[in-house]
This record gives C-alpha cells, structure tokens and sequence, in this order.
C-alpha cells in the first residue's frame, strides 16, 4: 500500500490540472472502487467544475473543484494496493483498468487500479479533512502532541503505534521499520519506555527523506519516462544504502550500520525486519 511520500508522488502527477476546467467525465461504473460513490455522481456534478486546490494527507488524496451550483466539491482519492495516477493527452482512450477519466481542453487524467482495492468518495463541506490528525511533518505535531499520545498509550508496540493512522499518517510498513532502526529500538519496545523527543526526531527525518528520495527525485524522472505512477513498481530512485529500505527487502540483508543478518518476523500483523543487534528492547537490563 502506497505511503505518504508515494502518495505525494501520486498528487503531483495531476497537479498541472489546477485552474483546468473539467470538460467531461469517463467512467467504468461497475468496479469497486466506485462503492462510497456512483460513477454517476461524478459524470453529474464534475464537468463544468475548476480544479483549484490538490492535498495529500497520509496515504489519501483531495482534489478540490469549485463550480457554478456549488461552493466546493472535493474528490477523495484512496490508491489502495495498486491505484495509480497518470496524465495523457485530452484524445487518450481509456485503458483496461481507468475506471475513471477526467478530460480537460488540454489533458486527460486517469486513476487507474487493477486490483480495484483503492476507492473513490465526493465531499460537499468547506473542508472534509478538518478533523484529521496532524501529519508527522506538520507544525501541530509538536513534542508536546507526541508526549501525550505516547503517555496516553504506554504499552502499545512502537511498530503498531507507526503504522496507526490515527497517529502517524501515511507512515506505513517499510517507513515504520526505518524509524525503528533509526532509534535503535526493536519494533515490540513499548511506546512508553521511549523518549518521546527522539521518536519525533527519527520519525521527521524519516518522512522528510522519504518525501526527497521517492517524492522529489521521481517525480523530476517522470517527465523523461513513459510510464505512470504505481505503488511498488513506480520507483527508480529510492533511499540509499545508508538507510535499512535497500536491506530489509533481501533475504539474508544486513544491518547497513553494524553489516549483522537482519532478523524478520510478524510484528504489528506486518512483515517486519530489524537489526537484532543494533535494536533491543528500550528499558531492558543491559541495554
């Protein structure tokens, strides 16, 4: 499932249609992606709207429209296992797997999801989102706001809490790993036995790399490349051999900091990979 720097990736590949009006609206109707809302709704209200604001937050996507009837309308994108988003002439022809198109007078835009996992909601309030959590690189995601969330649920395992949206949006699977690995905490220590200013610190660096590695770097490739954004296979440039990510995937990896075989285990109901030296439990006699 994309994580928030993919997810970013995704928003600025349909970025360039803010300030296009849409002119139409291409569905497949029938697929799943359309179950919080029928296609029918979007070829209704979309065309004749502007685009005019594009967000990420985690690992979801908004895309902001004003248009004549309504103030606002807001599509909700979620990329699932396998969405992904790409931009194509105003002529293209819908491939097999683009449930919907949205054509404008010089681009086409097209989620496409073979998998059919991601889905698709329409939003009428000033702001849907409003209610969230703060993202790990937002302001509001302060020591303060972190040592709160950490005393309000002591033992939960450091990598369940990483991979709770409710707490660390758009963190997901490998990022959470990396965060571990940066503390020198294995994936099971109790939150609570952390230092709440070191878990925000490797947490920010992680997100903030991660947004220039896979966010800034493929997307400056992607003008060069014909292929379209798509989580897991999308990526050329990734982080680099300093960081666990090219060594938690290999069987038989190795610790890029002690060069140790990483162990790996269920943990959080992920596949999870740490350093069985370098990480140990916090709080722990003799670490």
């Amino acid at each position: 499932m994309p994580e928030l720097a993919e997810v970013e990736l995704a928003r600025r590949l349909w970025e360039p249609a803010v300030g296009d009006t849409i002119t139409a609206v291409d569905c497949h109707p029938k697929t799943r992606v359309f179950r919080d809302c029928p296609a029918a709704t979007l070829r209704k209200l979309l065309p004749g709207t502007q685009l005019i604001a594009t967000r990420a937050h985690g690992k979801r996507l908004l895309f902001t429209f004003s248009s004549a009837t309504e103030h606002f309308l807001h599509l909700e994108l979620h990329l699932g296992m396998a969405g992904r988003l790409y931009t194509a002439p105003p002529d293209h022809l819908a491939e097999k797997h683009d449930h919907f198109l949205l054509r404008t007078p010089n681009h086409t835009f097209a989620y496409n999801d073979y998998r059919q996992f991601g889905g698709v909601k329409l939003h009428r309030e000033a702001d849907p989102w409003a209610a969230l959590p703060p993202q790990v690189l937002d302001r509001k995601f302060s020591l303060a706001y972190l040592t709160a969330l950490l005393d309000r649920r002591p033992r939960v395992a450091l990598k369940a809490l990483l991979l709770d949206q409710s707490a660390f949006p758009g963190v997901g699977n490998w990022m959470a790993d990396e965060i571990c690995w940066r503390l020198n905490a294995h994936p099971s220590t109790p939150v609570g036995r952390l230092d709440p200013a070191d878990l925000r610190k490797s947490s920010q660096f992680v997100c903030r790399g991660a947004i220039r590695h896979v966010a800034d770097k493929n997307f400056a490739l992607s003008s060069t490349r014909t292929e379209a954004f798509a989580p897991g296979s999308y990526v050329h440039l990734v982080p680099p051999p300093s960081w666990l990510f090219q060594h938690r995937w290999k069987p038989g990896g190795s610790c890029p900091r002690c060069n140790k075989s990483l162990a790996r285990a269920t943990i959080a109901g992920r596949t999870t990979a740490w350093c069985p030296i370098c990480q140990t439990i916090h709080g722990n006699s003799g670490t």
